[in-house]
């Protein structure tokens, strides 16, 4: 169990009558509820009440809920789970790569969605143990949100950058995809599809690319994981 007295929950959600739904049922498990019913809300309250953690619905108006995460991403680590009707896959991508911490879709119990919150609190965010690495013309500055090969920029989306960061922290060692949910993204099979890996792995190799002369790659390990592999 999360001890929830006194930590901090933002709300963000357009709909009043959720908003209330859900406020009330985090009243009742200790937290101290902050609301915004729209994206200017939700950063004005962001800045004013300093959450632990912050649920959102991705529809919102005068700015999008996206648009939002993406803003709280450049300041903050602060969890976020995302609130939202949309179960497609490629919306679900959408909100991880902006940062999200997890994912409720409508319509969803409150256990669940406290469930989640307390899980998420007691997590916390991974983060690599070191944060800059090199090998031989790949630069990977997880601090700085910067990819660099053979001395021209690579752009990744945030979770793409935080996968390989973690891959690259370990050369040669395996980690399965419900590993990688685990210490990248923050979840479980349990609550997120392990596919998410998968896909997000294709993006990351797609992107640097594979060239002979590479002392570096992204390996599959069939049937186990994946690994960041340096030849000696």
């Amino acid at each position: 169990m999360t001890d929830a007295q006194g930590l901090r929950i933002l709300v963000v959600e357009d709909d009043d009558g959720n908003r209330l739904f859900v406020r009330r049922f985090l009243e009742g498990e200790g937290y101290c509820v902050t609301e915004a019913a729209d994206g200017p809300a939700a950063l004005q309250a962001i800045g004013l009440a300093a959450p632990d953690a912050i649920i959102m619905d991705l529809g919102l108006p005068g700015l999008d809920g996206l648009s939002v995460l993406r803003r709280i991403r450049r300041d903050s680590g602060v969890p976020v789970i995302v609130l939202t009707g949309r179960d497609e896959e490629p919306s679900k991508l959408d909100g991880f790569d902006a940062g999200a911490d997890d994912y409720v879709v409508k319509p969803f119990s409150l256990p669940e969605l406290g469930a989640r919150l307390g899980a998420l609190l007691r997590r916390g965010l991974p983060k690599p143990p070191v944060e800059r690495f090199e090998f031989d013309g790949l630069v990977v500055d997880v601090a700085r949100a910067e990819v660099m090969l053979n001395g021209e920029p690579i752009v990744l989306r945030p979770k793409e950058l935080t996968l390989l960061g973690f891959l690259a922290s370990s050369p040669g060692r395996v980690f399965s995809r419900s590993v990688l949910l685990e210490h990248v993204w923050g979840s479980t099979a349990e609550w997120q599809e392990v596919a998410t890996v998968t896909e997000h792995i294709r993006r990351v190799r797609t992107k640097l690319g594979e060239r002979p002369d590479d002392t570096w790659r992204i390996e599959t390990v069939r049937g186990v994981g994946y690994r960041f592999t340096v030849d000696a």
